[in-house]
């Protein structure tokens, strides 16, 4: 799992947009992506990679807007990770 570093506003450098009300107000971001049909939600305690809904309250209706991403979801968290801006919530003696 993993979990943001930053305030989820700072991930608006990379695209994301503030959720729709009432999510936006508690500083919730999002991002399509239309390679795969995913929805990346972040908010300042956690991060999430979802199927794209129609019926999100969260996000807009179209699957096919402007703020569509064409990036690979997978390609967009590797880039986060990179930024230092994602890490991941399982401790390493977890692991072990």
């Amino acid at each position: 799992m993993l979990r943001p570093k930053v305030n989820a506003k700072e991930f608006e450098k990379f695209g994301f947009k503030k959720c729709r009300k009432p999510y936006g107000y508690n500083e919730c971001y999002y991002l399509c992506v239309s390679r795969g049909v995913k929805m990346l939600f972040v908010s300042d305690v956690c991060f999430a990679v979802n199927d794209w809904k129609e019926d999100d309250p969260r996000i807009h209706k179209n699957a096919n807007c402007r703020y569509g991403d064409q990036r690979d979801w997978l390609d967009i968290v590797y880039r986060l990770i990179k930024a230092d801006m994602l890490e991941s919530d399982i401790r390493e003696r977890d692991v072990e």
